[in-house]
C-alpha cells in the first residue's frame, strides 16, 4: 500500500549492506528512491522488490562514485 509521498531520497551504496537497509526503510516511510551503486544487477533486484512492496517509484543509476567518468 502506497503511503503519502514525502519526496525523493538518493541513496549511494544501495546495492547491499547499510545502503540497502536505508533504501528499504525510506521507501516504507513514503519516499521515492534513486539508488546509486556499482552493482546494477543487485540494485535492479532491490528496486523491483521495493517498488512491488511499497508502491513507490524506485529508479537506479549504476555508477562508481570514485570514478570521475561516472561522476560526469
Amino acid at each position: 500500500m502506497k503511503t503519502r509521498l514525502k519526496g525523493l531520497a538518493v541513496i549511494t551504496g544501495a546495492s547491499s549492506g547499510i545502503g540497502a537497509v536505508y533504501a528499504d526503510r525510506l521507501a516504507r516511510r513514503g519516499y521515492d528512491l534513486l539508488l546509486v551503486a556499482r552493482n546494477r544487477e543487485r540494485m535492479e533486484d532491490l528496486a523491483k522488490k521495493l517498488a512491488a512492496e511499497t508502491g513507490h517509484k524506485v529508479e537506479i543509476l549504476a555508477a562508481d562514485l570514485t570514478d570521475s567518468k561516472d561522476l560526469a
